[in-house]
């Protein structure tokens, strides 16, 4: 199962491109914060606060035995884990396809 979302932060991300691959680097590394005490401040081991939540659901299968069910995302910033929450909602309780849980209003 793959959940795939292309998103190089601002514009064309870094501006960087890899030598002879031929695609870009992000940038995500633009929301640290420089300011001293700060939650996201820029030190060492510390990762940016960033947006990018690739989704997995699992269903049991007859036995009980977890399986991969579905992939997904959603665009949005701040409102991806609120995005996904209704995204399952549109298709578990609403029995909605993968499509109209994307397309419904949030």
């Amino acid at each position: 199962m793959v959940s795939l979302i292309q998103s190089n932060y601002e514009g064309f991300g870094s501006g960087l491109v890899v030598p002879s691959l031929g695609f870009g680097l992000q940038d995500r590394g633009s929301l640290f914060n420089m300011e001293e005490g700060a939650a996201n401040q820029y030190e060492p081991r510390k990762r940016p606060f960033h947006t990018i939540i690739p989704g997995f659901a699992t269903k049991k299968d007859k036995d009980g035995v977890e399986q991969p069910w579905m992939s997904f995302g959603v665009m949005g910033g701040n409102i991806q884990p609120q995005g996904h929450a209704q995204i399952l909602c549109n298709i578990i309780d609403f029995g909605m396809n993968p499509q109209e849980a994307g397309d419904a209003a949030r």
